[in-house]
């Protein structure tokens, strides 16, 4: 079999490991399925400053799914500031989809939103993940202000799509968030708050969202973001980003939240480094291919370190050897944060690696390992730590973005996807959650405070119901 020197598409690579998982392992996602304990109302908290309800359905009509997931959220939010949808294949329609959320909260309100991707796709709504759905979160509040902007062209000029989505998010705001934070007692609480919390969405198939996030701080400069890329399952041949009740693909969706409201932001890496297995980057093409580590063929090196068998790897492609063994790069102050450049290909003719994230000549790599412990560990220490970060006491609302790769991990042990969600839930204390389980790639803020592009990763942003004092 002749492999390309060129990168292979993000759907290329998507079909080969969901070719690889199986329809029965993907029926057994990182939470919980429809049949077991999904509730039937909403789920909703908050109030006192923020309130919110997720709502979702299973529809086979796009349109009566997007009323019935809105409708069973607007329950509890009656008047709604920010609608955000996640979509799952195999609806195809998303603006009826989007047309039926619509019909139930009504065009006025600002709406975002992503197709979620893997093995027909997955939502995560109340109760856990729920394949082919559509799962609504609403968000209501005087003191949570919202914008949101939309960029396109994200293939042609991904920086330039996020510039100007983040100046149509900061026009759409058009709120100065020292009015409110000037009443906040000066000291620690008031340094750590941030005016400007960033969420992104951006195309799976398209773009380079390092160069997004470039376009996002030369409008805004500094600010914690979290997001994801939205997905497919290999059936629709695009991702889609929704934006003011209309679906756009090749874009990018900024929503910029302010306002003196207590912000968390969860990221964490569920990979430990594998002792005496690190190298230097020293051949590549300086973005997504490293042609040699230590003066030897990277992909050689790779095979050598994990014990792939290489004929399964040039035949029928990485997974799921690089789902359990990738390679990272660790931060030089802080070397228990390890950025993750997923080798999703291998380069048969330089004998390299195609790796999801940018590497440069004279990077440290070092080979990485995971177990469904592992995973389950650090999502709980993640959301722990968005917790902390201003002292939320009560979540009004949860948003997440799960790799795709991380759900391979915990089908392998019985009962570990059921518990995964169960602890997630018990350290936020159950709010309304709503997310896409199937993401092609996360965004974060990194504990050393860096922001940046992720692989293989939990990255969510928690909204509390209380204000920064």
């Amino acid at each position: 079999m002749k492999m390309l020197e060129k990168p292979i598409s993000r759907r290329d690579f998507m079909k080969k490991g969901l070719q690889f998982a199986g329809t029965a392992a993907l029926m057994a996602s990182i939470a919980r399925l429809p049949g077991l304990d999904l509730p039937e109302a909403e789920a909703a908290a908050g109030g006192g400053v923020v309130s919110a309800a997720a709502g979702w359905s299973t529809d086979a009509s796009p349109r009566k799914a997007g009323m019935e997931a809105a409708a069973m959220a607007k329950k509890t939010v009656r008047r709604p500031t920010l609608a955000i949808v996640f979509a799952s294949p195999p609806y195809k329609d998303f603006e009826g989809i989007l047309d039926g959320v619509a019909s139930v909260i009504g065009t006025r309100v600002r709406m975002v939103g992503q197709t979620t991707g893997y093995g027909g796709g997955y939502s995560i709504g109340p109760g856990g993940c729920i394949p082919k759905s559509v799962v609504v979160l609403l968000l209501q509040s005087a003191r949570l202000k919202v914008g949101i902007g939309l960029g396109t062209g994200c293939k042609a000029n991904p920086r330039e799509a996020a510039r100007k989505a983040t100046l149509d998010a900061i026009k759409d705001l058009n709120y100065n968030p020292w009015r409110d934070l000037r009443r906040v007692r000066p000291g620690p609480a008031l340094v750590k708050h941030a005016p400007y919390s960033v969420m992104m969405m951006d195309d799976g198939y398209q773009g380079v969202v390092d160069y997004e996030i470039y376009g996002i701080q030369d409008v805004i400069g500094w600010a914690p973001l979290v997001g994801g890329c939205a997905g497919d399952d290999g059936t629709l041949g695009k991702a889609f980003l929704f934006y003011g009740g209309k679906v756009y693909n090749d874009a990018i969706v900024i929503t910029i939240f302010s306002g003196p409201v207590k912000m968390g932001y969860g990221c964490g890496i569920s990979y430990k480094p594998v002792a005496g297995k690190f190298g230097v980057v020293t051949g590549g093409d300086g973005f997504r291919q490293i042609y040699e580590i230590n003066g030897k063929p990277a992909g050689k090196v790779w095979l050598d370190w994990t014990g792939a068998p290489r004929e399964h790897i040039l035949t029928k492609g990485m997974p799921p050897y690089n789902q359990w063994n990738p390679i990272g790069v660790q931060e030089h102050i802080y070397p228990e944060w390890i950025w993750i450049k997923d080798p999703f290909m291998y380069l048969k003719e330089k004998e390299g690696l195609g790796v999801g994230g940018i590497t440069p000549l004279g990077t440290t790599v070092h080979l990485l390992e995971a177990t469904p412990d592992t995973v389950i560990e650090d999502n709980i220490n993640s959301l722990k730590y968005a917790l902390n970060y201003e002292g939320i006491t009560k979540v009004a609302a949860m948003i997440g973005f799960n790799c795709v790769e991380r759900l391979t991990i915990l089908q392998t042990k019985k009962g570990k996807t059921e518990e995964n969600f169960d602890k997630i839930m018990d350290v936020v204390g159950r709010p309304p959650i709503a997310g896409n389980a199937g993401a092609w790639g996360e965004q974060m803020f990194a504990p050393t405070g860096n922001i940046g592009a992720q692989n293989m990763t939990l990255c969510s942003l928690l909204i509390g119901d209380e204000l920064v004092r």
